[in-house]
């Protein structure tokens, strides 16, 4: 099973939407699901917070609305029945709501009633006891409805989601090579002065898998895993740091070379989970990398910092993104593990040709010193401008 691709498939691949979109958002839609309002609807509390806000905001005004409105139909109703809206009334009816004459008068009453205004025009009497029952059942109904509604609201803003706007992902994620292991790095910062603590970050890597008769197989996810740059699982983010995935033979990286990463078609996704200091609720924000987001060979330039007259160290973001060239060899981790085990060095720099890209993979342990047996091979790039890169292997 492979899963390479043509470079017309790595164009059409740049043509369609990420699982992941750089808000944080996720664009996968669940489709042909019988039942899936009843289901949505037995949840519906999660449901309504998971609403938009103008919707919520129309159902909150709906919601008193209505019922004002079908308490003064049946107040209305009461009062018609007994006689109490006609135009010629008996000296001794005792109405069942006092100064309740029409519709509007009704409806203002069950205002009165359901906000507990009490302006002492309107008010029920002991004539009707359906009156007595109908200003007891509001009170329940309008107490309830105010705390679900009112419930409703605070779950909506004190959800994490939009704590997660603030916190920034790099635009593009980086493979370097340190102390001969190479690593994938991303950059992740937080632009408020309250910090996110106990933050942990996880990876899945998404992939269409092909198989050696052409056929597609259903999308495949490997697990990655991200430390800080102390090697610890939790960040400090106090300011931006680095998320950094170890490329060894656990990672799906693990055979990739530079080549290869230009021809691959697949969507890194990274997690973040934390706690919001100064509201103590759970947060969770992601982003996601395409395979042309990816770049090899490169590092994050440093952000540069200094103390102002405060003492308050202050860190510039105008770097957050930017990257420079470093020297790495094209081969993957796995290529330069294999030529390490045969004995292979890697010698770093070209001095006679001023090339800090230049790699040369030369064979140490031999007892044959005669050049014309030499093993060697060496990887050469170079990011100025009319340079072409070469190649050269004799193993």
């Amino acid at each position: 099973m492979r899963s390479s691709n043509t470079a017309e498939e790595i164009r059409n691949a740049k043509k369609r939407p990420r699982l992941v979109s750089k808000n944080s958002m996720y664009n996968i839609k669940a489709v042909g699901i019988r039942g899936k309002g009843i289901h949505l609807i037995h949840d519906f509390f999660t449901t309504m917070v998971d609403t938009k806000w103008r919707w919520n905001m129309l159902i909150f005004v709906s919601g008193f609305v209505v019922t004002w409105l079908l308490f003064a139909l049946f107040y209305w109703l009461v009062s018609k029945y007994h006689g109490d809206l006609s135009d010629v009334k008996a000296a001794d009816l005792t109405p069942c709501f006092e100064n309740v004459n029409s519709f509007t008068a009704a409806y203002l009453f069950s205002i009165e009633t359901q906000t507990t205004i009490g302006y002492g025009f309107r008010y029920v009497t002991e004539e009707c006891p359906y009156a007595v029952i109908g200003v007891l059942l509001q009170n329940i109904v309008g107490a309830g409805l105010q705390a679900a509604l009112a419930g409703l609201v605070v779950a909506k803003v004190r959800r994490g989601k939009k704590r997660s706007n603030t916190l920034m992902f790099s635009s593009v994620a980086c493979i370097v090579e340190e102390d001969g292991v190479y690593k994938l790095v991303i950059r992740v910062g937080d632009m408020r002065r309250s910090h996110i603590i106990g933050a942990r970050v996880r990876g899945h890597l998404f992939k269409t898998m092909r198989s050696a008769d052409g056929g597609n197989h259903p999308v495949k996810c490997f697990p990655m895993e991200f430390n800080g740059e102390d090697g610890s699982p939790q960040l400090f983010m106090a300011w931006p740091t680095q998320l950094v995935h170890t490329i060894d033979d656990k990672s799906p990286f693990w055979k990739i070379s530079r080549e290869d990463l230009e021809l691959e078609d697949f969507e890194l996704v990274v997690i973040l989970d934390g706690i919001v200091s100064t509201t103590s609720i759970n947060l969770q924000t992601q982003t996601s990398y395409m395979s042309w987001e990816i770049l090899w060979g490169r590092r994050f330039n440093s952000m540069a910092s200094r103390y102002n007259s405060d003492d308050s160290l202050v860190v510039d973001f105008s770097s957050f993104n930017r990257t420079h060239s470093v020297p790495m060899p094209d081969c993957s981790a796995y290529q330069v593990s294999v030529f390490r085990g045969l004995g292979y060095s890697i010698i770093r720099g070209d001095p006679e040709n001023n090339n800090p890209s230049y790699f040369e993979i030369r064979k140490t342990k031999t007892n044959d010193t005669s050049p014309s047996l030499r093993r060697f091979i060496h990887y050469r790039h170079s990011t100025t401008k009319g340079s072409t890169g070469s190649r050269t292997a004799n193993l």
